[in-house]
């Protein structure tokens, strides 16, 4: 019996050993992307992989205010019903824009958010963060107003992360998404005058 003791106690220390790693390992986010599918984590329904976030018909205005930049799309005129099919309804900061404009802006930011989606952490666990920008989605009274919040966190500089107003989930952005949606943005911005 003396000749298993030894054994006995490296298979304990062992199985102990792989136990505290396994609950004290640092926390590691998946890269968004889809390497793997996930189900949504977060109470909010709209966030789902694959689908619309921000329905185009639904929407009436997005405001981005960010460090780098800001701009504003709305809606023009005040009958919903009457201007959402037509062909320059959109302002840009004040100037029209075409449906193909909208539509591209608003498919860009639902890859944003259905992508970053697969992968979420809790709000609480940020560590520093400094809020780069902030998006306020006006729907009107049916599908509600969202505001998000988008941060970074100085150590990780690469990776931004989507913070919905009022939900316990943050979700993952690479900061090069969000560099070329505001590129593309600043050229709209820039370009002539949708007729």
């Amino acid at each position: 019996m003396k000749k298993w003791n030894p054994i006995i106690i490296i298979v304990i220390c062992m199985i102990v050993i792989a136990g505290a790693a396994y609950f004290i390992r640092p926390y590691r986010t998946a890269d968004p992307g889809p390497s793997h599918p996930a189900a949504p984590v977060s109470d909010d329904a709209q966030l789902t992989n694959g689908k619309q976030v921000w329905s185009t018909s639904d929407v009436t205005s997005v405001e981005w205010d960010g460090k780098r930049l800001s701009w504003m799309l709305r809606r023009a005129g005040e009958d919903h019903e009457e201007e959402k099919g037509k062909e320059g309804a959109w302002t840009l900061n004040g100037k029209k824009v075409s449906m193909n404009q909208v539509d591209s802006i608003m498919a860009q930011m639902n890859a944003l958010l259905s992508r970053s989606s697969e992968s979420s952490r809790k709000a609480s666990s940020l560590k520093a963060e400094v809020i780069d920008s902030t998006v306020t989605l006006l729907s009107g009274p049916e599908h509600g107003d969202k505001v998000y919040q988008i941060a970074v966190e100085p150590a990780y500089p690469e990776t931004m992360w989507i913070i919905p107003a009022g939900q316990s989930q943050v979700f993952p952005v690479p900061k090069k998404d969000i560099l070329e949606l505001e590129k593309n943005i600043a050229q709209f911005i820039s370009s002539s005058p949708a007729d």
